[in-house]
């Protein structure tokens, strides 16, 4: 049996941009609302479109944006970022338990009866989808004017 070797490399972007939801993110709204959040931090939707913390959407989008255009192949971009958002509700959830201070494993089972759940996943999927487009129009403009640079330099020989 032979194994593969892993590219580590490739995930590093996945991760860096795991973390930076976790620090920035997440640790924004949390110095926002020092206290207060509430249900706020489980249902996003209520805190990434308020006045008093918008910009968290902003830094939400960014991060998405940054993970998109730094990929060679924008696609592998697009889908890490749609993957970030299981990991986002999750990490509301494990964020809502530490507020509380108290571990409730049927905050789970009642987060998907509730209609603000699903507003809060549609919000997600709009939020991130228009940052990894937005990536991906930037990465490719980029590459080519990359390209055009190149060309209008004079050779020196």
């Amino acid at each position: 049996m032979k194994f593969k070797k892993i590219d580590i490399g490739r995930q590093g972007n996945f991760i860096l941009g795991l973390l930076l939801i976790h620090f920035l993110f997440f640790g924004y709204l949390a110095n926002v609302y020092i206290t207060g959040i509430g249900d706020g931090i489980l249902f996003l939707y209520k805190v990434m479109f308020n006045p008093y913390s918008f910009v968290s959407a902003i830094i939400l989008f960014l991060i998405i944006f940054l993970m998109t255009f730094r990929e060679n192949f924008y696609e592998y971009g697009m889908r890490n970022s749609i993957w970030t958002i299981p990991f986002i509700i999750v990490e509301s959830w494990i964020w809502y338990w530490f507020i509380t201070g108290e571990f409730d494993i049927t905050i789970i089972g009642g987060y998907f009866i509730r209609f603000e759940s699903y507003l809060t996943i549609l919000s997600l999927f709009a939020l991130v989808l228009s940052a990894t487009f937005l990536g991906a129009i930037a990465k490719e403009k980029y590459k080519l004017f990359k390209t055009e640079a190149l060309k209008l330099t004079p050779v020196k020989l």
